[in-house]
């Protein structure tokens, strides 16, 4: 009797604190256990929430994981997934989540991005609906382990794709590329966020030291924020003075090309371009070499700093330098004409 007993507790703790006897893929199979279990933290059982994918709408697909254990100081840690449908600029704005000048990126035959809280994964062009389809993974416990974050994301999408028949992706996604450095850094003039030729003369308040914050360039998939070392704090200070993206991932490239608001247009060097979303950003065409989209996009620093100083350049301003420089940096020349 005192055996069956032993038996039983033993078997209870396996239930309650560990994955022995959890399934080995959650939500309808689209969650990898062991996966899920290497980026929550801490010891325990996974519960899940979710049925899989939703057969009458794709982006209506949610899932829940959590990790909990009754030993003492355990503590709990959850992982939620959801599909959902973007416009194709939206993986690259700074009002998302990660949040750009701080995440890692990989590209290549998957395309996501990852820092300690959220990841995100665009799903092949076979599985868009109307719209682009992303599938977004966000942690309540920060992940110490981003490659196992982001691999947990491209497995999820794997499934998915492989599921609807849409797509074959790889198990594992690219070399992550992740920010130059943890904190801002004072910009070189002539260099700024590492372009060829960009500068902060004259587009700054006078004596105003500027830091730069972002992806080494060029990268598939780039960013960088550039901000006033000044008296500003809190929501304005975090926001930034300028904020810049450039991508050459042609299914980034393709998703802003499907939104409708891209269109025929010029861009600020002269070359025919696609304005996107009426003007968010330029999709310009290369003499070698896939295109180029750039954006510029100015934070509350530069709206605060342009009350005070009224010599300021106007936004428009700040566009052309960027895209000659970045156009230079990431090897776009503009095709020849007649």
């Amino acid at each position: 009797m005192a055996a069956v007993v032993v038996v039983i507790a033993g078997l209870l703790h396996a239930w309650r604190n560990t994955n022995v006897l959890t399934a080995g893929r959650l939500c309808g199979n689209l969650v990898s256990a062991e996966k899920a279990d290497a980026v929550l933290p801490g010891a325990g059982r996974l519960d899940a929430e979710g049925d899989g994918l939703d057969g009458d709408d794709l982006t209506d697909t949610r899932c829940r994981v959590e990790k909990s254990s009754v030993v003492l100081g355990s503590g709990e840690s959850g992982l939620t997934v959801r599909l959902w449908g973007v416009r194709g600029h939206d993986p690259l704005t700074f009002e998302g989540e990660p949040y750009p000048t701080g995440a890692s990126y990989f590209n290549g035959k998957v395309t996501g991005g990852v820092d300690a809280h959220k990841a995100w994964v665009m799903l092949p062009e076979k599985c868009w609906t109307d719209r682009p389809v992303v599938a977004e993974f966000s942690v309540t416990e920060p992940a110490s382990d981003l490659a196992a974050f982001a691999a947990l994301a491209t497995d999820t999408v794997r499934t998915i794709a492989a599921r609807t028949r849409c797509g074959d992706l790889p198990e594992e996604p690219g070399t992550l590329v992740p920010p130059r450095s943890d904190a801002a850094r004072p910009v070189s003039e002539g260099q700024v966020c590492g372009l060829d030729g960009l500068t902060v003369g004259g587009q700054v308040p006078a004596r105003t030291k500027v830091l730069e914050e972002g992806q080494q360039a060029p990268a598939d998939v780039w960013f960088c924020k550039l901000t006033l070392d000044d008296e500003t704090n809190g929501f304005v200070r975090g926001d930034g003075f300028m904020k810049y993206t450039a991508t050459r991932d042609p299914l980034l490239i393709a998703a802003m090309r499907r939104f409708p608001g891209t269109a025929e247009s010029t861009a600020p060097d002269g070359r025919a371009a696609e304005k996107v979303d009426k003007g968010v950003g330029f999709i310009l065409p290369c003499a070698e070499g896939g295109p180029l989209y750039l954006a510029v996009e100015s934070g509350q620093q530069y709206l605060k700093a342009s009350k005070v100083h009224p010599d300021l350049p106007r936004r428009d301003a700040y566009v052309e330098p960027f895209v000659k420089a970045a156009a230079r940096t990431f090897g776009c020349a503009a095709p020849a004409t007649g």
